[in-house]
């Protein structure tokens, strides 16, 4: 495996940023497919690679994982900030599609994220379903509008919450991950897989299973799993093959 480190400009930004890449040297073959990985609020484009066993999964099925900088954003285009979102669904794929040699088809491109990354994942999977596959959140934020209306949120938070979505913290309907679910379901075209996993000691318990509870009602095809855990690196390694048995569960 080769794991190649990025720093370059971004013009969607207007600075520069890091993007972590895992790329399946060992196969004679093209890698098969292409999964973004995407980051959570405490976490940087780094955290994937240091904290858990994704180069093993990357190898085994000979996928190419790429991991963005996204800083605090919520993976939004930002009220007071940065367009992270075009970043993550426009620039980032044709930047990556230049430079490496991966698999661009839709039908073998994923996304995946933990926590503010598991939100990022299922809202760009949702917003562009012609994009993606399959979407995997681990333990993420589903209810984005009861996220930011946590009155135990600290008040660093609440900020952050305000650059993203603005000072009234008023969720958009783009921003909102019900009303994107309930607006591709009634359109026609293919829609992505999608799997939500959550630990049932986590903080976000709650929503992940009402967000479940709603999806399953959906043309989406959809899975929910719940286990033992709480909202952290022990659960997110685990999950990673559950993730993976996933996304790749043809090959099995």
């Amino acid at each position: 495996m080769a794991h190649i480190t990025i720093e370059t400009g971004s013009t969607t930004l207007c600075m520069s940023t890091s993007i972590h890449v895992i790329y399946p040297l060992e196969s004679r073959l093209p890698p098969s497919s292409t999964l973004y990985l995407l980051h959570g609020a405490g976490d940087n484009a780094s955290t994937w690679q240091r904290l858990t066993t994704i180069e093993m999964y990357a190898q085994k099925h000979n996928c190419t994982v790429i991991m963005p900088e996204a800083n605090r954003s919520y993976y939004a285009d930002m009220k007071h900030g940065l367009n992270y979102f075009d970043y993550m669904t426009k620039e980032l794929p044709e930047l990556c599609a230049h430079l490496f040699h991966i698999n661009t088809s839709p039908e073998h491109t994923y996304i995946a994220g933990l926590s503010m990354g598991g939100y990022g994942a299922l809202k760009c999977a949702l917003t562009y379903p012609e994009q993606y596959a399959k979407a995997v959140s681990l333990s993420g934020v589903t209810d984005i509008q009861k996220r930011i209306l946590d009155p135990e949120m600290p008040e660093r938070m609440k900020k952050e919450m305000q650059a993203a979505f603005g000072l009234e913290l008023i969720v958009e309907p783009e921003s909102d991950l019900y009303r994107l679910a309930a607006k591709r379901a009634n359109e026609q075209g293919n829609l992505p897989s999608i799997m939500c996993c959550c630990g049932s000691s986590d903080p976000f318990i709650e929503m992940n299973r009402a967000f479940a509870a709603y999806m399953q009602d959906t043309r989406f095809e959809f899975q929910y799993v719940e286990g033992s855990g709480a909202h952290d690196w022990l659960f997110w390694e685990e999950h990673l093959k559950t993730a993976f048995m996933f996304l790749f569960e043809d090959q099995q």
